[in-house]
């Protein structure tokens, strides 16, 4: 199989809360004097808000798709911890570490049962990549009112890790002496993605002074999904790898407190 073609086939680590909350503190306080406003990242009128998020997100690929496939939206969700420095009256910092999910759907997907090239064809199976990612995105928010309230913009860089995939194909309807084939599972093979991506991300919402805040946002990579070289297997049905995930995810967030 040649490269550039993703072909189709049938220690954990529990991060301290307190101890990742410090690391994210330092990394804004480096990324403020990245800006080149070291007085305003050690001022004492510099504050630290913490808290969690989660979300509901829907996800495709962009890019370019060979052969007859359409890629649709599938949905997902998105949860993990925030941390934002305030800069300035109107200006914050903010760093996430969130699990992501991503990956599309396909509908009509072509694939043959039993890959047997005599079998019944299917034409009306349903393609799902669920992608599992660590992402962590560095923010530059501007808010329109004071101490990081009001209505607000968020834009910046995205690291993503890799951490699992599941990609699947179901039937529906009845061809032949077949009728509603159970679940076929492609592949569970995580390292044949991209394992670490670098994307980038833009978002409006609202923030409120009790803590509470919605958002909504657009996240894209500038990677591929799959390793150039994927190659899993053999199958009916194979395109080229030459797209990028593409997610719009509606998020909550509540920050439990503040400090200078």
């Amino acid at each position: 199989m040649g490269t550039g073609l993703l072909v189709f086939r049938n220690r954990s680590f529990r991060p301290r809360p307190l101890l990742l909350l410090i690391h994210m503190k330092k990394l804004l306080s480096v990324f403020a004097l990245l800006l080149g406003l070291p007085s305003l990242a050690f001022a004492q009128q510099g504050v630290f808000n913490y808290g969690l998020k989660g979300g509901f997100s829907l996800s495709t690929y962009a890019g370019q798709l060979d052969g007859p496939l359409n890629a649709g939206y599938k949905p997902g969700f998105t949860a993990g911890a925030v941390a934002t420095y305030g800069l300035a009256e109107h200006t914050t910092v903010q760093v996430e570490a969130l699990y992501s999910q991503k990956g599309v759907f396909v509908d009509n997907y072509p694939f043959r049962f039993n890959n047997s090239g005599s079998g019944p064809q299917f034409n009306a199976w349903r393609y799902r990549a669920t992608l599992s990612y660590l992402d962590v995105p560095v923010l530059a928010k501007l808010t329109t009112g004071a101490a990081g309230t009001g209505f607000f913009v968020e834009v910046g860089p995205q690291l993503s890790l890799a951490l699992a995939q599941r990609e699947y194909l179901s039937a529906f309807g009845k061809v032949g002496s077949y009728d509603n084939p159970p679940d076929q599972v492609i592949s569970t093979d995580r390292s044949s993605l991209v394992p670490v991506s670098l994307g980038y991300v833009g978002g409006l919402g609202y923030q409120f002074a009790i803590g509470l805040g919605v958002g909504l946002r657009y996240t894209g990579d500038f990677s591929h999904v799959y390793k150039n070289d994927r190659n899993v297997g053999s199958s009916d049905v194979s395109y080229g790898n030459s797209f990028h995930n593409s997610v719009f995810q509606f998020q909550v967030h509540y920050l439990f407190g503040s400090k200078s």
